[in-house]
């Protein structure tokens, strides 16, 4: 580390400005500072009012998300176990909690398991398989659909508040002397001195640029805005259960649900108290990714999602758990950025300009370990070995 104060490597004005106050961005600024650089991050906070907001919207407005080490790509499996250290130490620092190891099952067919289980082998997971027969004993609360298997990890999994993982990324970035802007950025510019960045307030100069703006990447007027990314579009349902039903399924892990018909796999969050503090349960599907402008995106974040998508999910968390009791249900709008090469793209858009931008749905999990790539990269050139530098080029491996 070379200092962690708020002191320029090039001069007066900053070594860098972090666009985007996501899971990504508040990550990549917090390695940045930490690395002794002096940072600015800037986005806006979470609305007062989503729907009446007339800005851009982030995407970690939530309580749940799943973690886990498991995954049948090599890739995203060493970037979310190197995440879970990571989540532990930005606890520990900051006193803020966020990650919740509750564990992670996993329901496939035979096949995708025991691919899962030699990834678990190979971090030492020490993760339980269980037949199709044996997952109704060990979880008795859950019915999943026949001809399948199941991978629980119990070490290392479970699921954290996004949030809570954004406040305390903040904490230990501004405790690294970095500095907040709560602001919209509309323009970034490469100048001759630099990047000009404009924000609804102000204009700043800085020697760099790092945009991670999330599904939001077209907006305004800034290199994003015409790169080859699409957005999936998801409708989150949150279940609320009373207190009994809460302590009956109290044991129940994060769960991923992938039969062979792709209209029946769903991922589940067990019960966790949101902010308005219900005990509420969330069940999703993912989308692949369309092309959408700026406005129809805001738009969608505006409302309720997609109401029909949110009644057969409702009916998938049922057959799930057939004996779910229901208080209330509500829905909310989400969006995952992809890709072409389905990783994160992490590299330079113009001389000054980067990006950290596309989840491709798996930025939560490994937001640490994505952050410290994209920054050593603009620290010292270097890339970690284990993972393949290729993935996340603009262009992909052919570049």
């Amino acid at each position: 580390m070379i200092s962690t104060k708020q002191q320029s490597l090039t001069g007066s004005r900053p070594d860098f400005a972090v666009v985007g106050r996501g899971m990504l961005g508040s990550s990549v600024a917090r390695h940045l500072a930490e690395a002794g650089a002096s940072v600015t991050l800037i986005g806006p906070g979470e609305p007062e009012n989503r729907r009446t907001h007339q800005g851009v919207f982030a995407s970690h407005y939530d309580d749940t998300r799943i973690t886990r080490v498991i995954d049948p790509d090599p890739v995203r499996a060493w970037l979310a176990h190197r995440s879970e250290a990571a989540f532990r130490r930005l606890e520990a620092d900051t006193s803020v909690r966020f990650y919740f190891e509750v564990g992670h099952l996993w329901v496939a067919a035979p096949d995708e398991v025991a691919q899962l289980a030699d990834c678990g082998q190979r971090f030492d997971l020490a993760c339980v398989g269980h037949s199709g027969e044996e997952l109704t004993e060990v979880f008795p609360d859950l019915r999943p659909p026949g001809g399948l298997d199941g991978l629980f990890q119990a070490k290392g999994a479970g699921h954290l508040d996004p949030r809570r993982y954004v406040r305390a990324e903040g904490v230990a970035f501004t405790a690294a002397g970095g500095e907040v802007y709560d602001e919209v950025v509309t323009a970034v510019r490469e100048v001759d001195a630099g990047v000009e960045v404009t924000t609804v307030r102000r204009m700043l100069t800085v020697d760099r640029v790092v945009l991670a703006t999330g599904a939001f990447f077209g907006y305004g007027d800034t290199p994003a805005a015409s790169l080859p990314l699409t957005v999936g579009t998801h409708t989150m349902v949150h279940v609320e259960i009373g207190v009994e039903e809460a302590k009956r399924l109290s044991h129940l892990p994060s769960i991923i649900v992938k039969p062979a018909e792709e209209d029946r796999r769903c991922f589940v969050l067990p019960p966790k108290a949101d902010q308005h503090g219900r005990t509420v349960l969330k069940i999703g599907v993912s989308h692949q990714g369309r092309n959408l402008q700026v406005e129809e995106l805001a738009q969608w974040y505006r409302g309720d999602g997609d109401l029909k998508a949110a009644a057969h999910q409702i009916q998938l968390l049922v057959d799930l758990l057939p004996e779910l009791e229901v208080l209330s249900l509500a829905t909310a709008p989400c969006a995952t950025t992809y890709t072409p090469t389905g990783h994160p793209m992490i590299d330079d858009l113009t001389g000054r300009v980067s990006a950290l931008l596309g989840g491709n749905g798996y930025a939560a999990k490994c937001a640490p370990a994505l952050g410290e790539l994209a920054s050593s990269r603009l620290i010292d050139g270097s890339w970690d070995p284990e993972v393949d530098r290729d993935l996340f080029r603009l262009n992909g491996p052919d570049t």
